[in-house]
Protein backbone atom coordinates (compact mmCIF):
# COMPACT_ATOMS: atom_id res chain seq x y z
CA UNK A 1 0.00 0.00 0.00
CA UNK A 2 1.11 3.77 -0.71
CA UNK A 3 1.88 6.15 1.86
CA UNK A 4 -0.79 8.74 1.37
CA UNK A 5 0.29 12.38 1.64
CA UNK A 6 -2.42 14.27 0.53
CA UNK A 7 -6.32 12.72 0.85
CA UNK A 8 -8.22 13.45 -2.26
CA UNK A 9 -11.60 13.66 -3.44
CA UNK A 10 -11.00 9.74 -4.83
CA UNK A 11 -9.09 8.73 -1.66
CA UNK A 12 -11.08 5.69 0.02
CA UNK A 13 -11.96 5.71 3.59
CA UNK A 14 -10.26 2.25 3.83
CA UNK A 15 -6.89 3.39 2.63
CA UNK A 16 -7.00 6.15 4.89
CA UNK A 17 -7.62 4.43 8.02
CA UNK A 18 -4.97 2.07 6.67
CA UNK A 19 -2.30 5.10 6.79
CA UNK A 20 -3.53 6.94 9.98
CA UNK A 21 -5.72 4.75 12.12
CA UNK A 22 -5.98 7.88 14.82
CA UNK A 23 -9.11 8.82 11.99
CA UNK A 24 -10.68 5.77 12.92
CA UNK A 25 -12.92 7.52 15.52
CA UNK A 26 -13.45 10.46 13.12
CA UNK A 27 -14.98 8.36 10.69
CA UNK A 28 -17.17 6.68 13.03
CA UNK A 29 -18.61 9.75 14.15
CA UNK A 30 -20.23 10.57 10.34
CA UNK A 31 -21.46 7.57 10.56
CA UNK A 32 -19.26 5.99 8.87
CA UNK A 33 -18.66 2.21 10.70
CA UNK A 34 -17.56 -0.58 7.71
CA UNK A 35 -20.73 -2.05 8.23
CA UNK A 36 -22.14 -4.41 5.45
CA UNK A 37 -20.54 -6.78 2.26
CA UNK A 38 -17.15 -5.63 1.84
CA UNK A 39 -17.59 -3.38 -1.51
CA UNK A 40 -20.64 -2.02 -0.50
CA UNK A 41 -19.70 -0.92 2.68
CA UNK A 42 -18.98 2.82 3.34
CA UNK A 43 -15.71 1.92 4.83
CA UNK A 44 -14.63 1.31 0.45
CA UNK A 45 -16.03 4.57 -0.32
CA UNK A 46 -14.04 7.47 -1.68
CA UNK A 47 -14.47 10.77 0.36
CA UNK A 48 -16.28 12.09 -3.06
CA UNK A 49 -19.59 9.39 -2.15
CA UNK A 50 -19.06 9.94 1.67
CA UNK A 51 -19.40 13.79 1.12
CA UNK A 52 -23.02 13.09 -1.10
CA UNK A 53 -24.17 10.04 0.85
CA UNK A 54 -23.88 11.67 4.60
CA UNK A 55 -24.43 15.62 2.80
CA UNK A 56 -21.58 16.93 3.39
CA UNK A 57 -19.14 20.17 2.15
CA UNK A 58 -16.44 17.84 0.46
CA UNK A 59 -14.16 20.85 0.28
CA UNK A 60 -14.21 21.41 4.11
CA UNK A 61 -13.60 17.41 4.87
CA UNK A 62 -10.59 17.45 2.42
CA UNK A 63 -9.26 20.42 4.38
CA UNK A 64 -9.89 19.17 7.62
CA UNK A 65 -8.57 15.43 6.80
CA UNK A 66 -5.65 16.89 5.38
CA UNK A 67 -4.47 19.64 8.19
CA UNK A 68 -5.36 16.32 10.85
CA UNK A 69 -2.98 14.49 8.81
CA UNK A 70 -0.19 17.22 8.61
CA UNK A 71 -0.12 17.72 12.46
CA UNK A 72 -0.14 14.15 13.33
Amino acid sequence: MDEIKEIKPSTRVVDIISNFPELADYFLNLGICGCGYKWESDYYWTLERVAKEKGLDLKALLEGLNKKIKSS
